[in-house]
């Protein structure tokens, strides 16, 4: 039967319906209501359910629907009011129960909701729906144990349940089981190959798996299906990353953004893109943005810190790793950043009392065993360090993030040593050099960018403009060598001097170098070609850079620019700025070798070639060649300093080198070591020793790994001879 009224816009009366009344039967009338719910009508719906309960025709079904209309209408309080009532009046009823869960878990009241869910699953245990509930709510709690446990019942009950299987694989995901997401995710396909969620999903995780290619297969698919789908943009990006793909990888996380604005992850993925090419700046906006849309991103907050590190905001950093550690009591990523903030700074008490109200903490215990055995070691009690070490899982090594398994080694390696394990040290240090980022560098990259500065001193162009060039007032030191001869030493003595400021490693000759290839479009084996306009612009350019990035507050009046690789530089120093002075440091050859080699850099080309001793022994040969070189046909003013004649007799070479930057003597050099702890962040691995007296045992150390240097005598021994060793 026809009823006129329902369907069109003619308004209903109350009359009206009274007189349907007489001619239908409840069954029709709910049923009418549901085809104007789905014609968009739900006014109409809703007055029909209304006028059903005011006249005391009662149905599960009335009330259920008249609340999910509520919901609709975003009337929380009055669908709440219905659902209560069908559970009342029809308690074994199972969706309102489900209906009325979800509306207490948005409302934050998930204990209540749980038990409206177990008691639904009471009344009818193969009730799906429940089951999913009850696993959304366990997953926003990160309880993802509980969560597996309610999928899993639920894909018992339905093994073809497409959602059940796929939101299993988030699930195992975030339980770092990507090998067993892959099975369910694999199996949601099979039931329907064009799932988009399951692609995306599936393209993730092999890319967590290492199977960048497939899982990029998987995420194009998806995107056939759905050009604009963020998440799939976004996870393209993730595997493009992989790929070195920068700029591609980039392109996809701005769209994804484009598409989405308040997309938290896409935030977060861009700032650590932006992070790794160094463009720290932007790489923080878009990480607090991240925050900014979920507050609760534990992820986004430790990701900042370490932006904020690189950033020298130390304090906020620490700040940001304890906000990751409220967020998330457990989360070992941010205990690891916040424990290896506080060591590289020194920070030895805190990190101390922080680990000691953290000893009952079983979730984190490898953390922090480990970094007891680092505080043993920095103590030097190194059979208490190795006791620690050794307790660390295996597994736990296995499967911790690759920055915190690069550092164990690291550590482990630096305590065997002092126990005098020394092949089991050498076995930790190659350990140590396993750094995936080394897969995006080249060392023959650096090794050309050396020999290219050397051709300059072939071309007698060159060497013509380079006697030409007048003496220029304002010249800053320059503080050169090689990796681990003991420059970091002598910075951190020096600007213990009131009238000497040091900046440490930063890139300005590199600053200089990209003007010349790209604004000049100069090759750096073409240096003869800069005009003396060009070469004033360079030289004004790197003295606001230098002044940029000087102690304000120290007003120093010598500025020393520290950068031990930059003796490769020579010929492009030694044309800007003819009358600087040159402090060039040296260490015994095998000794600085061993060093580099034992050092987990922060990996780029240069550092690329201290993977092991034959490769740093030969990047030593070639640098030390250039100098010798730079030496004999540049007019250069430098002084040498001995490491090892600095630890024996510090007073004459401190001295020696002050009569050649003509300051004189001050007590507060002896101090070196109260600056070292008041800097806020040395650049260098050498952080944990320059707070220490000046000792001996870093001498001749390479005799404890002779065996080693078998293949690098070729290299060094000539400079044994050369400096006088």
């Amino acid at each position: 039967m026809t009823m006129k009224g329902f369907g069109n816009k003619d308004k209903i009366t109350e009359k009206s319906t009274k007189n349907f009344f007489k001619n239908i039967d409840k069954d029709k009338l709910i049923s009418n209501a549901y085809v104007l719910i789905s014609d968009g009508k739900i006014k109409e719906a809703e007055k029909i359910y209304n006028f059903l309960i005011k006249n005391k025709i009662y149905d599960p079904r009335i009330f259920n629907n008249l609340g999910n209309i509520y919901l609709q209408l975003k009337q929380f309080d009055k669908a709440i009011l219905l659902f209560e009532e069908s559970i009342k009046k029809f308690p074994n009823s199972m969706e309102p129960y489900t209906n009325l869960a979800n509306l207490l878990t948005n409302r934050g009241k998930k204990d209540i909701a749980k038990k409206f869910l177990n008691r639904a699953i009471e009344l009818n245990p193969k009730y799906l729906r429940a089951y999913s509930n009850l696993a959304g709510i366990y997953v926003g709690e990160r309880n993802f144990k509980k969560a597996e446990l309610y999928l899993r019942k639920s894909l018992e009950i339905n093994p073809k349940d497409i959602n059940s299987l796929v939101n299993l694989a988030c699930v195992l995901r975030d339980l770092d089981n990507p090998k067993q997401a892959e099975i369910f995710l694999r199996n949601a396909l099979e039931i329907n190959p064009e799932y988009d969620f399951a692609l995306i999903n599936l393209g993730a995780v092999l890319n967590e798996l290492g199977q960048i290619d497939e899982g990029e297969h998987y995420l194009k698919k998806a995107l056939k299906i759905n050009p604009n789908s963020p998440i799939s943009i976004n996870n393209l990006g993730n595997i493009l990353t992989k790929k070195n793909k920068i700029k591609e990888a980039e392109l996809c996380y701005r769209k994804a953004i484009q598409i989405k604005p308040d997309f938290s992850l896409a935030y977060n993925n861009l700032g650590s893109l932006l992070s790794k090419k160094g463009n720290l700046f932007d790489a923080e906006k878009f990480t607090k943005e991240a925050i900014n849309y979920n507050p609760k991103f534990e992820l986004a907050y430790v990701n900042l810190g370490s932006i904020k590190i690189d950033l020298d905001k130390l304090s906020e950093a620490e700040e940001l790793f304890l906000n990751a550690i409220e967020i998330k009591k457990n989360y070992n990523y941010a205990y690891t950043n916040l424990f290896r903030l506080y060591e590289k700074t020194n920070n030895l008490n805190k990190l101390k009392r922080t680990i000691d109200s953290l000893n009952n903490n079983s979730n984190i215990i490898n953390e922090i065993l480990m970094y007891k055995a680092r505080i043993a070691f920095r103590e030097k009690d190194y059979i208490s360090a190795k006791k620690s070490i050794d307790k660390v899982s295996y597994e736990w090594i296995s499967k911790t993030d690759h920055h915190t398994n690069i550092l164990f080694w690291s550590f482990k390696a630096f305590i065997e040593e002092k126990n005098k394990n020394y092949d089991q040290a050498f076995e930790c240090f190659e350990k140590s050099q396993l750094n995936l980022k080394y897969n995006d560098y080249d060392p023959k990259i650096f090794q050309d960018y050396i020999k290219t500065y050397r051709k300059n001193l072939d071309n007698e162009e060159y060497i013509d403009k380079n006697k030409s060039i007048n003496s220029f007032e304002s010249s800053p030191i320059f503080l050169i060598g090689f990796p681990r001869s003991g420059t970091t030493l002598l910075d951190t003595i020096l600007r213990s001097h009131p009238e000497i400021d040091v900046l440490e490693e930063k890139p300005l000759i590199n600053s200089v170098e990209q003007i010349i290839k790209i604004k000049y479009n100069y090759s750096l084996d073409e240096l003869d070609k800069l005009n003396e306009k060009e070469i004033e612009f360079l030289r004004k350019h790197y003295l606001q850079i230098l002044k940029n990035n000087s102690d304000k507050d120290k007003n120093a009046k010598i500025l020393i620019d520290k950068f031990p690789f930059q003796t490769v530089s020579l010929p492009l120093i030694n044309l800007l700025f003819p009358n600087s002075k040159i402090i060039f440091t040296h260490r015994n050859p095998y000794d600085t070798v061993l060093s580099c080699f034992q050092q987990s850099f922060e990996p780029n080309n240069a550092m690329s070639n201290f993977r092991n001793i034959e490769s740093a022994s030969e990047i030593y040969n070639l640098t030390m060649n250039m100098w010798s070189d730079y030496k004999t046909k540049l007019n250069i003013k430098f002084i040498t300093s001995k490491y090892e004649d600095l630890i024996e007799n510090f007073d004459n070479q401190i001295l020696k080198i002050l009569n050649f930057l003509d300051v004189s003597w001050n007590e507060s050099i002896k101090n070196y070591r109260d600056t070292a702890y008041k800097r806020v962040k040395i650049n260098t691995p050498s952080s944990s020793q320059v707070v220490q007296p000046l000792y001996k045992t870093s001498i001749e150390k390479w005799r404890n790994y002779e065996k080693y240097f078998k293949n690098s005598h070729k290299y060094l021994d000539k400079w044994i001879r050369y400096f006088d060793y």
